[in-house]
């Protein structure tokens, strides 16, 4: 009898012998990295997704090596799910909040690489009506990813310092209250323009950081495309455009939007790393809310996501189906438990609606 398990991942702090860890939560975030083990064996490279300019984003090619920050094969790595990389302790004052994955050597004396995980499905809502070349896919960011951002961005930049708040002192050396909103509406056209100006001067430093595997479906419907798996990753600098566009538009309707609102967050983020070295959290990202919801970050739809992401791979996925019984091993898929919704149900219960009932 074969054990369940998925590819690639043979040393973790998830043991997938147990169903608890075939959970949704689990699952979601464990499927992407044997995913990507699987692509790697087959020397699949991912799509990359990289910061330009500000007006857009560059789609190129990454080997799952430069991902995972390490030559070594998947059994000689460790990959620890929802735990703190400890390297960026040293830029904080209070507690790190956990991320998605933490690869490590197989020692774990060694964290090599902080990686946040989104599965995506494609399309989503406001594309599935469109032709398959204008599919996209929902993003739904929650504060710890854009912590980690701004956390990588400034770990890449200790020697830049100096530099960094030359860029943002301009703008935010007079805020006396950061959780004022006519203050920072008023500060807001040029911390933004600071902070487009800070992202072009060390776009070379950006590094992997978000990997956002997707799964196709034939339309709205629950079928798997023929191809229908690929992984897109993101570096720290090109998350910005999931919310800049639409800062720019907040900026001149003088409100502030949770896209703004990332804005700001950010660049305070960035100046006062540049000011002590050490940055409290808790008042940027638990305050700073300007009558926004602290539930996440920000959305961002698939019509706007695929002008970011577009390539051949968004419209024709490089993993088959056929494929994915051998990344999904064991009969794993036996321990999966989706969630019971009602208009699923009735999508399956076809017979319900068989025939009309007679008045």
């Amino acid at each position: 009898m074969t054990t369940p398990s998925l590819f690639g991942i043979t040393r973790s702090n998830r043991d997938f012998a147990d169903p608890y860890y075939w959970g949704k939560n689990q699952f979601n975030s464990a499927f992407p990295v044997a995913l990507a083990c699987y692509m790697r064996s087959k020397s699949i490279p991912l799509v990359y997704i990289k910061y330009r300019d500000e007006l857009g984003t560059t789609v190129s090619e990454l080997d799952v090596s430069d991902l995972f920050g390490s030559t070594l094969p998947n059994e000689e790595l460790y990959f620890s799910f929802e735990s703190r990389y400890e390297p960026f302790r040293d830029h904080v004052h209070d507690e790190l909040p956990p991320i998605d994955l933490v690869v490590c050597d197989k020692s774990r004396n060694n964290q090599i690489r902080p990686i946040e995980i989104k599965l995506t499905t494609l399309p989503d809502n406001t594309t599935e009506s469109l032709t398959e070349d204008q599919y996209g896919t929902e993003l739904v960011i929650r504060s710890a990813t854009t912590r980690y951002m701004a956390l990588s961005m400034v770990c890449s930049l200790q020697k830049k310092m100096p530099r960094v708040r030359e860029i943002f002192e301009p703008a935010m050396a007079t805020v006396r209250n950061w959780d004022s909103k006519p203050e920072m509406l008023q500060l807001a056209p040029g911390i933004l323009d600071a902070l487009e100006n800070f992202l072009n001067e060390f776009k070379k430093f950006q590094q992997p950081l978000l990997m956002q595997p997707i799964w196709k479906t034939k339309g709205k419907t629950p079928v798997l495309a023929d191809n229908c798996l690929d992984i897109f990753v993101w570096s720290d600098f090109a998350l910005t455009h999931l919310f800049l566009d639409s800062a720019r538009i907040a900026v001149q309707q003088q409100k502030i939007s949770r896209q703004l609102r990332a804005v700001l967050r950010l660049s305070r983020f960035l100046y006062q790393s540049s000011l002590s070295g050490r940055v409290h959290q808790a008042p940027i990202y638990d305050g700073m809310t300007y009558d926004n919801q602290n539930d996440k970050e920000f959305a961002i739809s698939g019509t706007k996501s695929r002008q970011l992401m577009a390539c051949e791979r968004l419209t024709r996925p490089i993993v088959t189906k056929s494929e994915v019984k051998k990344i999904v091993l064991g009969g794993g898929q036996k321990h999966l438990s989706p969630e019971r919704r009602f208009d699923a149900i009735l999508y399956f219960s076809s017979d319900l609606f068989d025939e009309e009932e007679l008045a």
